[in-house]
């Protein structure tokens, strides 16, 4: 089997390939790492400070930094999704800019309707990694919001559960 799996697969053209998928992710990746850290990094930052305090032995989140969340994680929210409509314009345009240099370069290529294809999509592999790019970040962003509702929904629990129990003592008869 192993035999056939070397006739089957060169060896030095998957490490070659392996080789330009290390450096285009390294681009890339950076890249979409660093547009959507700095589209979130106010979300990002109180995200950080609260995995901080909840990994420390012993930590209970006071009635305060509950409120606090509580009024914060909305705003955050709101400007989340201005920011992630601005992310879905860029690549709304990216996917533009895409297909019509695309559009310029088939009509300038010369050959068949498959040399045509094949040069054009060489010509704009940058546009594509462009697009690419910020296909990718609308979506962390997107998964960033969901999990900041997520936290919000916890901790309007967690203070809905302190308020319940509190009541509950209220009522409860002296003992």
């Amino acid at each position: 089997m192993a035999d056939f799996l070397q006739e089957v697969v060169n060896q030095n053209r998957l490490n070659e390939a392996n080789v330009m998928l290390d450096s285009a992710e390294s681009i890339i990746g950076e890249n979409i790492v660093s547009q959507v850290n700095n589209l979130t990094t106010e979300l990002d930052t109180l995200m950080d400070m609260m995995h901080k305090k909840i990994n420390k032995d012993g930590y209970e989140i006071s009635d305060k930094e509950l409120e606090k969340l509580i009024i914060r994680l909305p705003i955050l929210i709101y400007e989340l999704n201005n920011t992630l409509m601005k992310a879905g314009i860029r690549e709304d345009l990216a996917k533009i800019i895409k297909q019509t240099n695309y559009n310029s370069s088939y009509v300038m290529q010369e050959g068949t309707i498959a040399d045509k294809k094949a040069g054009a999509e060489l010509d704009i592999k940058e546009e594509i990694l462009l697009e690419t790019t910020w296909k990718r970040s609308v979506k962390i962003i997107n998964q960033k919001m969901e999990i900041a509702g997520e936290l919000l929904s916890s901790c309007k629990k967690i203070l809905s559960k302190r308020m319940e129990e509190i009541s509950i003592m209220k009522r409860a008869p002296n003992i």
